[in-house]
């Protein structure tokens, strides 16, 4: 029998923790080459490197949007100190062109029953005489009456608003008339109509109605015609400026 005598004390526990060592290292070399724990590892690393893309993405996103943002603000500002200023224009050069329009229409309608009357008289023959010469459509409101007024949306059935009428002015209105009178000659009231539709301030004479009443003994025809007034054609009626002197 023979016996050995270790002389170097901690060879062996040396070698055995090595062993131990060598051992762990190749079990953590092994998991590693585990194709799922690759795999899980590799997706947790792009999972974090596309989460941080995306965090600087959104972020300069955000700083580029607060910027559009500020910057419509400060056009929505000035654009509206503009759009105001232009609605202040357009309501002022309105109200001028309405002014101007309601002097128009009273200046070019003045004098529209003095042209009537003086082609009435200039048209009518001999032996014809009339009794009544009045106005037979209505009477226009005055200019500018309702310019002050807010306009009234009308609503239809159901309580839906219907389309807003615009207040406008006529420089023109319609003017109708009837005129009622007697002749002792049928031919002179055909006269009297055809002089009457020749004047240019006079239109769409017509005789309404005629009929046969005794007047001091003797048949006369009464008559009632219908005419409507005429703008004239320019050149027709001349205008001269008012002169007032002044001291």
């Amino acid at each position: 029998m023979m016996l050995q005598i270790n002389l170097l004390p901690g060879t062996k526990k040396t070698s055995r923790s090595t062993a131990v060592r060598t051992l762990s290292i190749g079990a953590l070399g092994g998991g590693i080459r585990d194709p799922w724990l690759l795999g899980a590892a590799s997706a947790v690393a792009v999972a974090l490197v596309a989460v941080g893309l995306l965090f600087t993405a959104q972020g300069a996103r955000a700083d580029d949007m607060a910027e559009q943002l500020d910057r419509a603000v400060r056009d929505s500002t000035r654009y509206a100190k503009v759009l105001d200023a232009r609605r202040r224009l357009t309501a002022e050069r309105d109200s001028v062109m309405r002014q101007l329009q309601i002097i128009r229409t009273i200046d070019e309608n003045r004098f529209n029953w003095a042209h009537i009357l003086d082609e009435v008289s200039r048209a009518l023959p001999a032996y014809t005489w009339l009794t009544t010469l009045e106005q037979t459509s209505k009477p226009p409101l005055p200019p500018g009456i309702d310019t002050l007024a807010a306009p009234v949306v009308p609503t239809r059935a159901g309580g839906k608003p219907a389309v807003a009428v615009l207040d406008s002015i006529d420089v023109h209105p319609p003017l109708t008339f009837r005129i009622v009178g007697q002749t002792v000659d049928i031919q002179a009231l055909t006269m009297f109509m055809r002089q009457m539709e020749s004047s240019p301030f006079i239109q769409r004479v017509a005789l309404t109605k005629s009929e046969i009443v005794i007047l001091d003994g003797k048949d006369v025809t009464q008559f009632e015609l219908s005419a409507e007034y005429e703008v004239p054609p320019p050149g027709v009626v001349r205008t001269s400026p008012l002169v007032v002197p002044v001291r």
